[in-house]
């Protein structure tokens, strides 16, 4: 037997395009592995075989087969009871490694396969963001057969020395979960742990980091928790400056903003007053103030617990503070922006929407940022970029993006 570590939502989701109208099989680019095209040329009858392998064609330049979507943008596969033609009449271990695995993002880690589900999926995003309970994880264990089947179809494997990353994750999910923090304060936090773990790694002192997540997990250690938070003076003028920068970097200039995210900067535009022209930073800072920041913390009170939920599964799911090509504070830097961003287009959403937004909203909201984080590369790399360029380090960071708290002004 091997095992498995993750969160305890994945043994409950059940893929099902009746629910969520087949939204992975529509507009999106679907692979098919030679192994898996290889055996639909197999397929008996004959005009089953022609129906199937006729829809899939080899792209030269991408040097893989990719199935050609019909003119709507959906899978020619796709049925109209929402389930697939070619998993009701070949089975389910007929599909492609790319149907088989999503939503699941599967790495492994020296002998530990690490799964979790992307909050593409609509159904996924329902099980692991609205549960008022703190995220819990558990280890499965998995015969050896199967267990090599699934290695095969997984997403990456992690060199040996990211064998940290569990004691790092352990403390970073510990501090995610501490609810007698805010968000901002938890982030806060889990900046000086990364911080002080990415010196270890760069030291060649690894082996450390297990004793530092200990002490990040202690009972005692909330008492040195003001400290932390008292060294950080927030900035909102460079917070404006911030989102508002990153915005332009990935829409477009004010509110010209069109294609597909104009329902978002229709929002921020309203939000901010933004219709007639454009509006000073002194301006913006003071509606950020006045009108942002009580819609924030109304929406926080009430529905925190999904916007926890969601970071400790990015957390887990992308293999933080090993996201990137880059050093740990570089990794939070993206993790918080991220979040940030998300956040901000949540908050924008909750002060122009009438009735006010429910949590299955604020979960479709979600569900569609990730989309952008985990499915466009182009839409990622330019978050870092603008992201890493502005916030140089990781005090910096908090500063300008992360909220102590009025207590810790002065």
């Amino acid at each position: 037997m091997q095992i498995c570590l993750q969160p305890e939502y994945v043994s409950n989701f059940q893929c099902d395009g009746a629910v969520c109208g087949s939204k992975c099989c529509k507009k999106w680019e679907v692979d098919i592995d030679g192994a898996t095209y290889q055996k639909y040329c197999t397929i008996e009858p004959r005009s089953e075989r022609k129906k199937i392998v006729s829809q899939i064609k080899y792209k030269k330049q991408k040097g893989k087969f990719i199935v050609e979507m019909a003119r709507d943008g959906s899978c020619p596969f796709l049925q109209s009871d929402g389930l697939c033609h070619i998993q009701k009449t070949q089975g389910m271990e007929w599909l492609s490694n790319t149907c088989t695995i999503y939503p699941r993002i599967m790495y492994t880690v020296a002998d530990l396969l690490l799964r979790a589900l992307t909050m593409t999926c609509p159904v996924a995003a329902k099980q692991a963001l609205l549960s008022k309970e703190p995220m819990q994880f558990e280890r499965i264990f998995i015969p050896a057969e199967q267990y090599e089947e699934i290695v095969r179809r997984a997403t990456g494997r992690l060199p040996k020395l990211e064998a940290v990353l569990l004691d790092i994750q352990r403390g970073a999910i510990f501090i995610l979960q501490n609810r007698s923090l805010s968000i901002d304060q938890r982030l806060i936090v889990l900046g000086f742990f990364l911080d002080q773990a990415g010196d270890f790694v760069e030291a060649g002192e690894s082996e450390k980091i297990e004793l530092l997540a200990k002490i990040y997990t202690a009972e005692d250690f909330e008492k040195q928790v003001p400290d932390m938070l008292h060294a950080i003076i927030f900035h909102p003028v460079e917070y404006v400056k911030s989102m508002f920068d990153l915005i332009e970097t990935l829409y477009g200039k004010k509110a010209a903003f069109q294609g597909r995210e104009r329902v978002l900067m229709r929002r921020v535009v309203r939000a901010f007053g933004l219709e007639q022209e454009k509006e000073s930073l002194a301006s913006l800072v003071e509606k950020y103030k006045n009108d942002f920041c009580p819609a924030r913390d109304d929406m926080l009170r009430n529905y925190g617990y999904i916007f926890e939920n969601y970071l400790v599964n990015e957390f887990f799911l992308n293999h933080y503070p090993y996201a990137l090509v880059g050093t740990f504070v570089q990794n939070y830097i993206l993790f918080v922006m991220t979040y940030k961003l998300m956040e901000f287009m949540a908050v924008t959403m909750v002060m122009t929407e009438e009735p006010k937004p429910d949590a299955d909203r604020l979960v479709e909201l979600i569900e569609h940022m990730a989309s952008s984080f985990d499915h466009n590369v182009a839409f990622l790399r330019s978050v870092a970029r603008d992201t890493l360029k502005r916030q140089k380090n990781v005090v910096t960071c908090m500063k300008n993006l992360l909220y102590a708290g009025e207590d810790y002004l002065t």
